[in-house]
């Protein structure tokens, strides 16, 4: 007999994500980590236990999740980023090895202000880390194009929630305005279409192939070292 699939709680799920592809970026050491939209905490979670952080200070804006978050991370601090009082934070100005901003940047009415703000809080060799959906991906495209379809969902590159839609080149104009220079900006392919996608375009469609982009990139001043 046929049943019902069960409903994925995409919301929940959301908030436990390892994040594997960004702790691969974070090397062994006693570094002290920002997590943006740390959710309940297993991203932190991990990377102290892999020896990665010795610190981790989340910001979250869901209560409960933020709340879940305080059991696995040395410090949890749960309000709306975007109307902080900054300087009532206790976040000093260059006290972070890493900023890291796994999927947020897209749910902020203004990531460009958010990201200059956060880049300050890098150590001059400290590294900002985030994953942006990339609204050029053949999934967006592809319908917008033959079907004048721009259809949103409970999950994925047109999230209901998401306000500010980027390109890679967009997404690496906004790190750079930032004052942050890009040191990477690698497509991420999940699905097994995706793959074979990019496949078939020889390696050389990523902006139709990733889903995501992850961009990481560190303070102008350390260019004048280099």
């Amino acid at each position: 007999m046929w049943a019902k699939p069960a409903k994925v709680d995409w919301k929940n799920l959301y908030y436990k994500m390892p994040r594997p592809e960004i702790q691969h970026h974070i090397p062994p050491g006693p570094h002290r980590v920002l997590d943006v939209g740390c959710g309940e905490g297993i991203f932190g979670e991990s990377i102290k236990q892999l020896g990665k952080a010795e610190e981790v200070v989340g910001i979250e804006l869901d209560q409960y999740a933020a709340e879940a978050a305080r059991s696995r991370l040395d410090r949890v601090i749960c309000g709306d980023l975007e109307t902080f009082d900054w300087d009532g934070l206790g976040l000093a100005k260059g006290a972070f090895d890493y900023v890291v901003c796994g999927d947020v940047l897209e749910h902020l009415k203004d990531p460009w202000d958010a990201l200059r703000r956060l880049s300050t809080l890098l150590k001059e060799n400290g590294r900002l880390i985030a994953s942006i959906p990339n609204v050029r991906h053949w999934s967006v495209t592809l319908p917008l194009l033959f079907l004048g379809a721009w259809n949103y969902a409970p999950r994925g590159i047109l999230d209901r929630t998401h306000l500010r839609f980027f390109t890679r080149r967009t997404a690496c104009r906004m790190f750079m305005e930032a004052g942050l220079q890009i040191e990477r900006c690698d497509g991420l392919r999940f699905s097994k279409k995706d793959r074979v996608i990019h496949l078939l375009l020889l390696g050389l469609g990523p902006e139709w192939s990733s889903p995501q982009w992850l961009l990481i990139g560190y303070p102008e001043t350390q260019s004048v070292q280099k």
